[in-house]
């Protein structure tokens, strides 16, 4: 707060925007998904809301704010529809191994595969190809981080929301993040140049034919770029400047 003060005014009429700072995955969460208190939430903000046009809210929730609200500005972290501006979707940085092994796929998955039909239809796509590796389930953070650093790209299917943690997990790695689903949650488009250091595919039959365009040296590359961008522009505190310049 101390390095954006001069951007902040305790005069709501001199705002060009006002923040609403609502901890949305919490209350849902909280409140049995919605089902409990909406109607004490929805009131609060009709009259806590000085102006739906000049508000903006940042949700990481993937159906985004429950309320409704005309005009108000959602950032959302995984969106599942064309409601709400992209951020991303982050963790808790991973330990890194001593010694980083050697690169063994040309492509990963490590997670569960039910979560939505697009990871289904990727696993059946590219089922019995040698240099792919696939993994329903949880394997544990150590050996995802080694299985990561193994590969040249990580499959990173969108689940019940349209983004993955897993993408951005595997930018901070180094390894370039392959986004598969049928909206590209990718954030801030105007300022980061995803083709550089990612991949985004919407059918996963296209899958093997895209991997066939690109060299292993051209990928080491390109998880050079994921890490530099991760680091630099979308790593906790990072990406706010990006919001800033959306609501100029």
């Amino acid at each position: 707060m101390g390095l954006n003060s001069q951007l902040l005014t305790d005069n709501s009429a001199l705002a060009d925007w006002h923040y609403l700072p609502v901890f949305w995955t919490r209350w849902n969460v909280n409140h049995n998904y919605a089902k409990e208190r909406l109607k004490e939430l929805e009131s609060i903000l009709k009259t806590g809301i000085l102006d739906p046009m000049k508000t903006f809210t940042v949700c990481q929730y993937d159906d985004g704010p429950i309320v409704k609200i005309r005009g108000m500005r959602v950032f959302l972290a995984s969106r599942k529809s064309n409601t709400g501006e992209d951020i991303p979707l982050l963790s808790s940085k991973h330990k890194l191994p001593i010694f980083s092994p050697r690169k063994e796929y040309l492509a990963s998955f490590m997670g569960r595969l039910s979560t939505h039909p697009i990871r289904q239809k990727m696993a059946e796509k590219l089922s019995g190809i040698n240099d792919i590796y696939i993994n329903d389930g949880d394997i544990g953070s150590n050996k995802f981080v080694n299985t990561v650093l193994s590969s040249y790209i990580v499959l990173c299917p969108r689940g019940y929301g349209g983004s993955s943690f897993r993408f951005y997990e595997t930018m901070q790695l180094g390894v370039v993040p392959m986004l598969i689903g049928n909206i590209d949650t990718r954030p801030f488009k105007k300022y980061i140049n995803w083709d550089d250091c990612s991949i985004f595919v919407k059918n996963p039959s296209n899958i093997p034919k895209i991997l066939k365009k690109y060299s292993k040296e051209q990928l080491i590359m390109m998880g050079e770029s994921a890490k530099s961008v991760w680091i630099e522009n979308l790593s906790y505190l990072k990406w706010c400047k990006y919001v800033l310049e959306e609501l100029q």
